[in-house]
């Protein structure tokens, strides 16, 4: 009698709700180069910074371009490590605030910014030069950024394409060389631009969609 006077038995606890991490998904290694010890770089690319992995000791990238200081920091925490081992992200955000001003690959700024219409510019001379076999003054395709879409692709350039001359091709096509016995300037022009092409044909994620402007 009177049952329905009795309490009810509160209900059980609920299991509190895992927290669940925010903002943009942390990218994967390029190639599966997971646990490389490095540091993080940055270059600029039409006014955006981005940053990315470096290995020094093996001369590869190791990540995708990222625009995000902090998420560059949170890719380090997960997929790098130092020499004494690994690292929280509040160390590695510190070590990427360096790669804003500084680098260890290129002192210079100008080295590590570019212009996607200025490589574009670079390779509407270039060309010229295969068309109509004339030197262009003043050209350039800048080394640092040729070195980089090298250790992004793992250096995995083919032979035919290879970068053993792409420096004295520039020089040669900028006229700053004179033209060895039994070349063309329409020939080098076309071997650079083959070793251009086949650097972004082998730079995986999107260091190949950024540059892509130097295919032609």
């Amino acid at each position: 009698m009177f049952d329905f006077f009795k309490k009810k038995k509160p209900p059980a606890p609920t299991a509190a709700a895992a927290p669940t991490e925010t903002g943009p998904a942390v990218p994967l290694p390029l190639a599966g180069r997971e646990g490389h010890v490095g540091a993080i770089e940055a270059v600029t690319l039409d006014g955006t910074m981005y940053f990315f992995g470096f290995d020094f000791s093996s001369d590869l990238v190791l990540s995708p371009l990222i625009a995000d200081i902090d998420l560059a920091a949170r890719f380090a925490s997960q997929h790098m490590a130092q020499r004494d081992g690994t690292h929280d992200e509040a160390y590695w955000r510190e070590l990427a605030g360096y790669a804003v001003d500084g680098s260890e690959l290129a002192t210079e700024t100008e080295s590590r910014s570019f212009s996607t219409e200025s490589l574009a510019a670079a390779i509407a001379s270039l060309a010229r030069v295969r068309r109509e076999g004339t030197v262009e003054p003043g050209f350039t395709i800048e080394y640092h950024l040729r070195y980089l879409l090298g250790a992004a692709g793992g250096w995995e350039v083919p032979e035919e394409a290879g970068d053993e001359d792409a420096d004295e091709w520039i020089d040669v096509i900028s006229g700053n060389e004179p033209l060895a016995e039994g070349t063309t300037l329409t020939g080098i022009a076309d071997r650079l631009q083959a070793h251009l092409n086949a650097l972004v044909d082998a730079a995986p994620g999107n260091w190949a969609t950024k540059f892509a402007v130097l295919k032609a």
